[in-house]
């Protein structure tokens, strides 16, 4: 019997592990999910009688099917698609933004010009409800994706202002009726040359125009910024503060996220001169940017073994996860173990019902404050006496794993 329940231990741990790994690696299945999408686009744009090769042998404007310039955009978008796609490989949070917009574009754009690519309309609703589901996982800033975000907006514009130039053709002087001047009169433009030579003549030409000076202006202020905006940041940081070193992460709590809970553990413990490392996202380190300042932060997603060991697991005393999401405070838990952490592990149960589930992943100590006010106001409400054994009680039902000793303590 003993061996019995032994195996279902080992296959149950065993299990937790394949699913945490599994767990760890879903922004590859992601991208690789989204990556499909260009794939259909391109096997829907060469299921029809189009030649895109065409484009490098047209002269005129005249010789152009149109059922090209509808296709050619489309082509674009799939390129755009398979670009973004590489930024989720590394988690970037701008790649999640750029291929959640892509994923919109692609459905509309596919249910209006193609309806009957039903597949292909499907497919891409159902990556935009994965992307949506998975965003908080993608929460790194990378000087990669922002070059790739700035490629696709130069090129997008660049796309549009030639197409544009073709189409508005007769309302400028010279008229524009090649694809090389329409290039040629999309650069100058963009870039706010000028030169002069082709002047648009047309109110909609002007009107083009002044879009395209506007948009060239933006995307390039844009692209500088993504791309070079992370590198000056950093030496302008250096500059004022110094080179910061970071504390030595030995001995230390480690405190996952920024619940309310959580905050006032990091003001408890640093009143108690107790070393702190705390991994927060992105978006919520600019949130609690005062709280963060003289203490040590690491940035990314706090249920990812790197982070994790980034902040020094492997020497730390516990691993405090204490953010609003159960299932997150579940899977730090199961990371830390993973890992084979001498850290003892808290985890936090925001909502009571989901005790059972964050108890199953076995963290050292379970602490439910929800429960544990609901006691407390419960013997309140119902005339009974509150003394120091009633709240040793209801301590011990709301933080399982001390014992009545060390709570007392």
């Amino acid at each position: 019997m003993k061996d019995g329940f032994s195996l279902l231990r080992w296959i149950g741990r065993i299990f937790r592990r394949f699913a945490l790994w599994l767990y760890s690696i879903r922004h590859i299945f992601v991208a690789l999910f989204v990556l499909v999408n260009s794939g259909l686009i391109f096997h829907t744009i060469y299921g029809l009688p189009i030649d895109l090769i065409t484009i490098f042998n047209v002269k005129d404007y005249e010789q152009i099917n149109h059922s090209f310039l509808t296709n050619a955009p489309y082509f674009m978008l799939g390129v755009f698609i398979a670009l973004s796609s590489i930024g989720l490989f590394f988690r970037a949070r701008i790649s999640w933004m750029i291929s959640f917009t892509l994923m919109i574009i692609d459905t509309l754009y596919t249910a209006h010009i193609h309806p009957d690519q039903t597949h292909n309309i499907h497919y891409g609703l159902i990556s935009l409800l994965i992307l949506f589901l998975v965003r908080r996982h993608f929460s790194r800033s990378s000087v990669a994706a922002g070059s790739i975000f700035a490629l696709i907006s130069v090129i997008t514009l660049m796309l549009t202002s030639t197409y544009g130039a073709l189409y508005f053709g007769d309302g400028f002087d010279p008229k524009i009726t090649s694809l090389l001047t329409a290039f040629y009169y999309a650069i100058e433009t963009m870039s706010t040359v000028g030169y002069g030579d082709i002047v648009p003549v047309s109110e909609p030409a002007r009107l083009f125009t002044i879009s395209v000076i506007v948009s060239g202006i933006t995307v390039f202020a844009t692209s500088a910024t993504s791309v070079l905006g992370p590198v000056v940041h950093s030496g302008f940081e250096r500059l004022v503060k110094g080179n910061t070193k970071k504390m030595n992460r030995t001995n230390h709590f480690i405190i996952c996220g920024l619940s309310s809970l959580a905050i006032n553990t990091i003001k408890q413990l640093s009143s108690r001169k107790q070393p702190i490392t705390v991994i927060v996202s992105p978006r919520t380190q600019q949130a609690a940017k005062d709280l963060l300042e003289d203490l040590d932060v690491v940035v990314g997603d706090y249920s990812d073994g790197e982070i994790l060991t980034q902040a020094g697991v492997m020497n730390a005393k516990a691993v405090l996860a204490l953010s609003d999401d159960d299932a997150d405070n579940a899977f730090i838990v199961l990371s830390a173990i993973e890992l084979e952490s001498s850290a003892r592990t808290v985890a936090l149960v925001n909502d009571s019902k989901n005790i059972n589930k964050v108890k199953s992943v076995n963290p050292d100590i379970v602490i439910s404050p929800q429960q544990f006010a609901s006691d407390i106001l419960a013997r309140v409400l119902n005339g009974e006496s509150i003394d120091s054994d009633s709240i040793v009680s209801s301590l011990l039902n709301s933080v399982q794993g001390l014992s009545a000793k060390e709570i007392s303590k």
